[in-house]
């Protein structure tokens, strides 16, 4: 999901995730899901996994009354690594956790009768 900003970055905030961490986290968790947050001029990066069902009721049930927690448990149950401050500064984890539900919502289904 990455996106082209325009901007210049000074500081790249990544965890030190390199190549080989990405692929063993393919071979474990089949997709990995990178997602970019530019903030003026650094630029923080967080790396994320698919749901599991339980996570999926769990977001669910804390969504009724709080969809910003609903939004944590999302985010802390898929996270893989990255920009701790992702999840520490609201601004950044409020744009991270938009752009983890978009991508988590990316697949299409049809239904056909026959």
């Amino acid at each position: 999901m990455e996106e082209d900003t325009g901007r210049e970055t000074a500081a790249t905030f990544d965890g030190g995730i390199g190549e080989d961490q990405i692929r063993k986290w393919k071979q474990v968790h089949g997709k990995v899901i990178r997602i970019d947050v530019a903030d003026g001029d650094e630029l923080h990066v967080g790396y994320f996994k698919r749901p599991s069902l339980e996570t999926m009721s769990a977001v669910s049930k804390v969504a009724k009354t709080d969809e910003v927690k609903a939004s944590a448990v999302m985010f802390d149950n898929c996270w893989l690594g990255g920009s701790e401050r992702m999840r520490t500064d609201a601004v950044l984890f409020m744009a991270t956790a938009g752009q983890l539900g978009s991508a988590l919502n990316g697949c299409t289904a049809s239904l056909k009768n026959l």
